[in-house]
């Protein structure tokens, strides 16, 4: 945290709507830096801008404070829903910026905080409430996060205790300590054994376009391992809420998913429709049934309709557990790669593609260099990029075993259909996360040297890389090697959170690391300012 005060104090100001009202307030902005990070330490200017969404802000320039003083502005139009924007520069250089969430004052005492960092670079912020991986995440605008359920770590080390809370952070109105908070729990639901459960990993969360537009669906998952235990699985289907963090009833039997379904993957089409793809599948007994078949909902109607996966001599081929899934066309679906096993006990990885239509139509889409636990991107032009994953060792691998991941990068060509090896990473990752930050650029973090559907390995990785979708060339951030506890995530991390806020940057949280389990810490990557 910065000791640094901006104090505003507007006297005479207008309101600068036209009416002539005159302001007389006082203002004291208070600024929250992350822990490794000090923007202020160097400056030698500091611009505010009020911004209350009508013409051009107002921009004041503040004389940079001594130490242990404040810096202040008069004069100041009375704020209106006004955001305050607060720029950092030091030689002529930006070097620090914070936007405060919308501010209302023409008179009286007022005190806001604000979260400034550094752009375009990372920056550590504070942990989370406890060890967490295995849940799911979202941005829901404005610089605020939420994090649900997933998986913690027992006495052992092992990242196998179910996890119920609700957790936000606000870095439009953050906290001094920049962390999550816990603000609720998730809701009961019933597996397939018929118990009544309400700690839930390994579920998925889903923005709605359509139908209840800004809201998420939530589906399946379960309170256990899918593969250790079929029963725990669980077919139930929600909405959720992220202006209250409240949760619908479930969704009448008949509208939820057809099978009970956990490790699942899922995605929306650009017509708002989901793909609910994969996982584990429940059965009697404790087993699982390997799900190489999908279901898309229609946020319209709220049902699922059940998507048959592909065969090749009457087998199905199509991947189960880490399978690629990408928006293409105008209401497609790209899915790709992932693992599946034959019921024997073992797994192995696939490259089938095919695409998914707005109606459940399947549609072959070539071949790919065969991976799992990749992550997959849509770029401006619609063309995938798929990042690493574990490769296709011509071998079948028991459940306990992992398979080394790979640096590959790979482009499915949306105009002919076709796949191609484009680029490489700098560290070979499986269990990753890619988002397109931009529409040149793509951050890469997380991820482990090898990875299993039932086995973590001790491999994971906290470099993040910045890759160049133009010239198909990667570069590491901080100047972070492998195994580099100093450079990069806050911790190693395989299967990271990445909840990307476009006005803000992206926030990556928890994660596992082998034995040493699920991990509190969380990262942020301020993204670079025009």
């Amino acid at each position: 945290m910065s000791t640094l005060l901006l104090l505003f104090a507007a006297c005479t100001g207008s309101s600068g709507s036209g009416s002539g009202a005159v302001a007389d307030y006082r203002l004291t902005l208070i600024p929250f830096t992350p822990p490794d990070v000090n923007p202020f330490a160097e400056a030698d200017r500091i611009d505010l801008l009020l911004d209350n969404g009508v013409g051009e802000p107002v921009r004041v320039a503040l004389d940079v404070p001594a130490s242990g003083e404040s810096a202040l502005a008069e004069d100041l139009p009375a704020l209106e829903g006004t955001r305050v924007e607060v720029e950092v520069y030091a030689s002529g250089e930006l070097v620090g910026w914070g936007r405060s969430e919308p501010l209302t004052a023409s008179e009286g005492e007022l005190e806001a905080t604000v979260f400034v960092t550094v752009p375009d670079s990372l920056a550590r912020l504070g942990v989370l409430p406890e060890e967490w991986w295995a849940g799911q995440g979202a941005a829901l605008g404005e610089g605020r996060f939420v994090l649900l359920g997933g998986a913690g770590n027992r006495s052992t080390k092992k990242a196998d205790r179910e996890l119920e809370g609700v957790w936000t952070l606000d870095l439009g109105a953050p906290n001094e300590a920049l962390a999550f908070e816990e603000v609720g729990t998730l809701p009961e639901y019933i597996d397939a054994a018929g118990d009544t459960k309400t700690g839930r990993r390994d579920f998925t969360l889903t923005a709605l376009t359509a139908g209840d537009a800004g809201q998420f669906l939530l589906a399946g998952g379960s309170d256990n391992i899918g593969y250790k235990d079929g029963t725990a699985i669980t077919s139930d289907c929600r909405l959720f809420d992220p202006e209250s963090l409240t949760f619908s009833d479930p969704l009448p039997s008949r509208d939820t998913l057809h099978v009970a379904r956990a490790n699942h993957s899922a995605v929306a089409n650009q017509q708002g429709g989901v793909l609910v793809w994969g996982g584990y599948g429940a059965a009697p007994e404790g087993r699982f049934v390997d799900q190489q078949d999908g279901e898309l909902y229609d946020p319209v109607s709220r049902s699922f309709s059940e998507v048959e996966g592909p065969r090749s001599g009457g087998e199905f081929v199509a991947g189960s557990i880490g399978v690629g899934l990408a928006p293409i066309g105008k209401d497609g679906v790209l899915v790709a790669g992932g693992m599946h096993t034959d019921g024997s006990g073992e797994w192995k990885v696939v490259g089938t593609a095919f695409g998914v239509g707005f109606t459940g139509e399947v549609t072959m889409l070539g071949e790919m260099e065969a991976v799992a636990a990749h992550s997959m991107v849509t770029l401006e032009n619609g063309d995938v990029l798929a990042f690493g994953g574990v490769e296709d060792d011509g071998t079948a691998h028991d459940f306990s075993e992992t398979a080394p991941a790979t640096r590959r990068v790979q482009r499915f060509d949306a105009g002919s259909g076709t796949w191609d090896t484009v680029g490489q990473m700098e560290f070979a990752r499986a269990g990753l996360t890619a988002t397109r930050i931009s529409e040149q650029f793509v951050l890469i973090a997380g991820g482990a040297a090898a990875w299993g559907p039932l086995e973590l390995d001790d491999s994971a990785n906290s470099c993040v890389e910045l890759y160049d979708v133009e010239a198909d060339t990667s570069i590491v951030l901080d100047d972070c090697s492998e195994g580099d506890a100093a450079g990069g995530l806050a911790a190693p991390s395989q299967s990271p959170a990445a909840l990307f806020d476009p006005e803000f940057g992206v926030l990556f949280a928890g994660g596992v690391d082998g034995a040493e389990g699920a991990g509190v810490t969380t990262t942020f990557y301020a993204l670079p300012r025009d």
